[in-house]
């Protein structure tokens, strides 16, 4: 199964490939690293809205795990998309738009039989649909539909949950409102938001290979509480995770 994977380059797309890749079924076919910062914006101005949004400390901790260059000492190495391309010698593109034309022609050209959204901070429009519609899926950390959003760990956390749950799921125009194909749960050792993400997103291949290559190991569970979408942390929502105790 060849899958085209896109995300904005971090420590969890590192962790979700090395996972992919246990399964010898699976084959990368291309990689889209998108480059933007805030919207479809990767310039000075992007990061000054990133922090006025959600304040140093956030905009810090997305850096640790998104740019090698300020890898914090308790965050693991990691090979970046650029490296992952050459030792798998698929294609890669990057772009500040993974709606744009150009990316879904390349997209089209690498011939995936799935897209795969791993960590991407960035919507995808009405036109990636009208390509790709049925054919597009994402690993979203966060038990659906009660935890919809960029960063449902943090929300977890914050309302104390001790186990968290990663999905598969179908990407479809509304925000995290594709059914759920797969699901996987686990109890941290390390309940911080960075441990707890990155455990989550290394179970990337086993949701793959559960609905995907016929495993069947992945069931989803059917959960009452009511839905709920909550967006990216603000500084004060931050500020309170940690007053409270608990770690980025």
């Amino acid at each position: 199964m060849q899958i085209c994977l896109i995300s904005n380059a971090s420590v969890y797309t590192d962790a979700a490939l090395h996972s992919l890749l246990a399964h010898p079924e699976i084959k990368i076919a291309g990689l889209v690293k998108c480059t933007s910062v805030v919207g479809k914006r990767d310039d000075w101005r992007a990061y000054k809205d990133l922090i006025l949004r959600s304040g140093p400390l956030y905009a810090g901790y997305l850096g640790a795990v998104t740019k090698p260059a300020y890898r914090l000492p308790h965050v693991p190495k990691w090979k970046s998309m650029s490296v992952w391309a050459h030792s798998l010698q698929c294609p890669i593109l990057r772009t500040t738009d993974v709606s744009a034309p150009q990316t879904l022609d390349f997209i089209e050209s690498c011939q995936p039989d799935i897209i795969l959204t791993v960590h991407l901070g960035q919507i995808l429009n009405a036109a990636f649909y009208e390509r790709f519609a049925g054919k597009t899926y994402n690993i979203h950390p966060g038990k659906l539909p009660i935890y919809k959003g960029p960063d449902p760990v943090f929300h977890a956390i914050m309302e104390n949950e001790q186990a968290f749950t990663v999905s598969l799921h179908e990407s479809i125009q509304k925000i995290d409102a594709g059914k759920v194909l797969a699901e996987k749960t686990v109890v941290p050792v390390r309940r911080t938001l960075f441990r707890t993400n990155l455990e989550l997103f290394s179970k990337a291949g086993q949701l793959v290979g559960s609905h995907f290559l016929g495993k069947n190991d992945c069931m989803p569970v059917p959960d009452d509480r009511a839905p709920r979408y909550r967006s990216w942390p603000t500084n004060g929502e931050v500020l309170r995770f940690l007053a409270r105790g608990h770690r980025l």
